[in-house]
């Protein structure tokens, strides 16, 4: 009996709360029409309706995303949809904004306010959120944005962001606590963030506070020290605490350096049967009693893992297992070949992209829609997308397809602010004098992957410009290709009692025969006209004049105007482990060149090139560099196109510019260039600040000598015995100039009565 009054109960109460109306009305409307959202009116005249149906209703109207407010209201027997619609945005515009400009900001907000779009306070919000932390990575902690909505006829607003930017937030200390093993310094020359400095007034940006820079920092120390024998060494926590100014910021990063650990036992296992871990073992290339070193481990995995791809097994790859013994602080490091299920790319999807071209980023993958899942592969694509530099990261990672076997793979990447920069600097040379350069470079011009570049550099004895273009995919071929354009004045007076203008274009490609070898074919045109200078009239000549006594008639024909087709081929082998900073292994380049393929000057000109570097100290580097060249002269060939040794501070240094090699037996000694040439040096590298400043200190001994010429020995001063010298250099690679600078000094150890010497000699980077 009770459950049927119950049951009664709940049948009155649910028909209490029911409710009918004969008709249905939306106020407020004004651009909205009622058609457009009537689909989502689910309660109908005449008929019952809940609550609950109400609420439904609301909530397929406020997914519309037209309204900012709705509200139902019963009146007699009519429901009433009140409606408040959102407004328009007529207009944005940003004041008082500087450091970020208007496009970077509208960047910023960009598919969520925008003109002709509706706009809803939510909306400001969030877009005022992100426009604060977009500031804060800028170094602007202290900025103030208040949005002023200026209202129209018609719900339409205007948007104006009210900025006020403030200072840029310095780092004024970089405190580390826990470190035992390495000093302040060391750790503070890895760190993207640096202290306000005196010597850093040049680069103003280094030292103002990024929250992003921190983040970097943790990675760097953690991989220093992971990399140095501290496999549990962790950040325990980071701070950054903005001063009562808010001008400067104390930023602390506290750590636990852990044990240091050393390996006791590498093995290699293979859990493949048609895969024996014998044929690879030779790749295991760290050894018992060496220092613990996770990146070194990892790529000894990647090398593995590559040649086995390389013998077509897709579906094969290696891991590493490390185990630690924390009593005798060594580790086991264990890898293992196995096999991966076998799957397949559905396709692969990009994102992260706002600039860059799909097809400029998929002309860089090695694996393909419809490849198999190929872990190598896919390690190589991430590695060309980072070395493009477009990106400040990039990420692959796989979701499930269609079927069991098929894969997804979602490429993301984070596009960096900006991929030009302007190039400015000041340079002083004993070659060329004072001068400087100013330039621009756009590495991905419009998103397309192409790279513009323009300059402009002018001495006091050598001025010119140069425009160069560069498709590092040409025609989304794996080669490059590029074209180079220029003009260039040299003032040799002193050297052959010449100057000489020139203009040039110089197509070219470039290509990968493998990953440490590439080929580069250029073709350059040159049209040139070259001056004789007297020095007793203090005047130019576009010949040498027949009555001129004060000059040799050995180089009379090179004067007046003349035009040069060189094709050049180059052959570049890099076996260094870093292409900028090289502390070991080597590189050799080969180049052979024709003169002839238009033009009136024919030569064949071959040199041969080599540097190796090995690390003798964690500091201390050794290098050895060594070059020969000849040239075999067909047809007009000028003194510029020989050999002559000196003066730039690279080879025999302790001679003038031009100063070892044949000269002519008059007054003037002119140098006229060798047809052969050698050099050998060796050098011992140290750092003389942190790496930041870029300080080294440089002591080197060069051997060397360039010999021989088409005219009589009666006529010029000519020999190939060898030429020595000795002596120390300085060399500051980032200078407050903005290019490279060394300052050497050289003294002769052995050398030819005709040789001109000098002691002294500012020049770019060696």
């Amino acid at each position: 009996m009770k459950k049927v009054l119950g049951l009664l109960f709940l049948l009155y109460i649910s028909d209490a709360m029911a409710d009918v109306v004969d008709k249905i009305e939306f106020e407020g409307l004004d651009r909205v029409e009622a058609e457009a959202i009537q689909d989502c009116v689910t309660v109908k005249p005449g008929k019952n309706y809940t609550q609950s149906d109400l609420d439904a209703m609301l909530k397929a109207l406020f997914k519309k995303d037209f309204f900012s407010y709705i509200r139902f209201i019963k009146r007699s027997n009519t429901l009433v949809i009140k409606c408040e619609e959102k407004p328009m945005i007529d207009k944005v515009a940003f004041e008082g904004n500087d450091i970020a400009n208007d496009d970077m900001l509208k960047t910023i907000i960009n598919g969520r306010i925008g003109e002709g779009r509706l706009v809803s306070l939510c909306t400001i919000r969030d877009v005022l959120s992100d426009l604060q932390v977009a500031y804060r990575a800028l170094g602007c902690c202290s900025a103030t944005i208040t949005p002023k909505i200026i209202k129209h006829p018609g719900n339409k607003i205007d948007i104006v962001f009210e900025i006020n930017e403030g200072s840029k937030t310095k780092v004024k200390k970089i405190l580390l606590v826990g470190n035992k093993s390495f000093s302040d310094d060391e750790l503070k020359d890895l760190l993207l963030t640096k202290e306000e400095k005196i010597w850093r007034f040049w680069d103003y940006d280094s030292h103002v506070f990024r929250e992003d820079r921190v983040d970097v920092d943790i990675e760097t120390l953690t991989s220093f020290y992971k990399n140095n024998g501290y496999p549990f060494f962790m950040i325990t926590s980071t701070s950054a605490e903005i001063d009562f100014d808010k001008k400067s910021h104390y930023c602390t990063f506290c750590m636990e350096e852990g044990d240091k650990y050393t390996i006791k036992n590498v093995t290699l296992e293979s859990k493949v049967d048609k895969i024996k871990a014998n044929d690879f073992k030779e790749f295991i290339t760290i050894g018992s009693k060496s220092v613990y070193n996770e990146s070194l481990i990892n790529a000894i995995r990647d090398n593995v893992r590559s040649r086995i791809a390389l013998k077509d097994n897709p579906f094969i790859d290696v891991i590493v297992n490390i185990d630690y013994d924390k009593i005798h602080k060594t580790a086991n490091v264990r890898y293992s070949i196995i096999q991966r299920p076998k799957a397949f790319i559905e396709r692969i999807e990009i994102v992260g992209n706002t600039r860059t071209l799909d097809r400029v980023i998929r002309r860089e993958f090695t694996v393909h829609d419809g490849d198999a899942l190929n872990v190598y592969k896919i390690q190589k694509t991430v590695e060309h997308l980072r070395n493009m530099e477009y990106f400040d990261d990039v990420q692959i990672s796989d979701s499930p397809g269609s079927a069991e076997d098929k894969k997804v793979l979602v490429v993301a990447v984070k596009e960096k602010e900006s991929t030009a920069h302007v190039r400015f600097g000041l340079n002083v040379s004993d070659a060329d004098g004072f001068g400087g350069l100013l330039g621009v470079v756009e590495n991905n011009m419009m998103g397309t992957g192409n790279s513009v570049s323009a300059d402009i550099f002018w001495m006091q004895k050598y001025y010119g410009c140069k425009v160069s273009v560069f498709n590092p995919r040409f025609m989304d071929k794996n080669f490059g290709a590029g074209l180079a354009l220029g003009f260039h004045r040299y003032n040799r007076k002193n050297v052959d009692q010449s100057i000489t203008k020139s203009a040039y274009v110089s197509p070219f490609v470039s290509y990968k025969i493998r990953e440490d070898l590439t080929h580069r074919i250029s073709y350059t045109v040159s049209i040139n006209d070259r001056r004789w200078w007297s020095k007793s009239e203090n005047k130019l000549y576009e010949k040498v004049p027949d009555n001129v006594q004060e000059s040799t008639y050995l180089m009379k024909d090179e004067y007046g105007k003349y035009v040069c087709g060189e094709l050049s081929s180059t052959l570049f082998y890099n076996k260094t482990d870093n292409s900028y900073y090289p502390r070991g292994g080597y590189d050799v380049s080969l180049t052979n060149s024709y003169a002839g393929a238009g033009g009136g000057v024919r030569y064949l000109k071959n040199e041969l090139s080599g540097n190796y570097y090995y690390p003798l100290t964690q500091k201390l580097t050794f290098i050895t560099s060594a070059n020969v060249g000849h040239i075999h002269e067909i047809k007009n060939t000028r003194s510029a196109h020989r050999y002559a040794l000196g003066g730039d501070g690279e080879s025999m240094r302790g001679f003038d510019s031009y100063g070892v090699g044949p000269r002519d037996m008059a007054e003037n000694n002119n140098s006229i260039g060798g047809n052969k040439y050698w050099t050998l040096s060796f050098m011992v590298k140290a750092p003389l600040s942190t790496r930041e400043v870029g300080i080294n200190g440089v002591v080197f001994v060069d051997f060397g000598s360039a010999w021989g010429t088409k005219y009589s020995k009666a006529l010029v001063k000519d020999s190939s015995s060898i030429r020595a010298s000795i002596g120390i250099a300085i060399e500051w690679a980032k200078s407050p100039l903005g290019t490279p600078l060394s300052f050497v000094f050289g003294f002769p150890l052995k050398k030819k009565k005709f040789d001109e010497k000098q002691t002294f000699t500012l020049t770019g980077l060696m």
